[in-house]
């Protein structure tokens, strides 16, 4: 065991500044570009959508590859992965899972009785997709993270303690012993499962899959690169911060999700399919 003592990753004060920044710009186009579309329609505009995807990603990828570049000192090839995972992300959650979404609301209801033009339902939506998104990321940090698990360096993914599992595991039983009346506390992300299902049964589906797929191939090459540079410096902190860094702009991407579909829902409500 290495005598070193624990170091842990800290964001420099001017990164944190540049991401904010880029945060605020990007809550500003999500909630007016919708507003600048003229005429009504059933749907949203494919090329609104996508004219919303491409400013968002403008703003975050100029934000990430400065930060990455100036702040982490991590090579161009860095930047580069995490401009092109992150752009596949937005372009995901911004253009083609709403086109998705409202194509299949056409003929078809929601079913779970939490529809995303709620803001509570949207917020635990947005909270089961950011999960799923951030286990995916996480298992693709430890599998790089081996290269500098020698580094003394504080871990910012600690492991689940024995005691955390025993309770989630008591209050799984408890759920199913009380006849699911503790589960209904949950209801809300039923929200979030109904928009994947439309998502996914859509025409754009696979590009939806093909998009994902492609993104988290390109943060795997970003971990990867991030840490053989980590190796090479002997410095763990810089995996650690990129990290942090990839971890917030999923973040921001769920919370600007969760106000761009209730500025969508907004002008072009969710239909109610009226049974033939």
């Amino acid at each position: 065991m290495s005598s070193e003592p624990t170091t842990r990753a800290t964001l420099a004060p001017t990164l944190l500044l540049k991401f904010a920044v880029a945060g605020a710009l990007s809550l500003g186009v999500v909630m007016l570009v919708p507003r600048t579309v003229s005429g009504g329609g059933d749907v949203p505009p494919v090329r609104m959508l996508i004219e919303t995807a491409v400013i968002v990603s403008v703003i975050c990828a100029l934000a990430l590859f400065w930060g990455i570049r100036s702040d982490l000192r991590l090579p161009v090839k860095v930047g580069l992965y995490a401009v092109l995972f992150n752009t596949l992300v937005i372009v995901v959650k911004l253009a083609l899972a709403p086109h998705g979404f409202y194509d299949v609301n056409q003929t078809r209801n929601l079913t779970s009785g939490f529809e995303i033009d709620d803001s509570l339902a949207a917020v635990a939506a947005a909270s089961l997709i950011f999960l799923l998104y951030a286990v995916v990321y996480v298992l693709l940090y430890r599998f790089f993270r081996g290269r500098i698990a020698h580094i003394a360096v504080a871990d910012p993914v600690p492991r689940i303690p024995r005691g955390l599992a025993i309770a989630l595991v008591v209050l799984f039983l408890l759920g199913i012993g009380s006849g699911g009346a503790i589960l209904i506390l949950l209801l809300p992300l039923f929200g979030g499962l109904d928009y994947l299902d439309f998502v996914f049964s859509s025409g754009v589906s696979l590009l939806v899959a093909l998009a994902l797929a492609a993104a988290t191939a390109f943060a795997a090459l970003a971990f990867d690169a991030t840490s053989k540079r980590a190796h090479a410096l002997g410095d763990a902190t810089m995996y650690m911060s990129f990290f942090w860094v990839g971890l917030y702009f999923l973040a921001l991407y769920h919370v600007l999700w969760v106000v761009y579909v209730l500025v969508l829902t907004s002008i072009w409500p969710l239909k109610v399919v009226t049974p033939k």
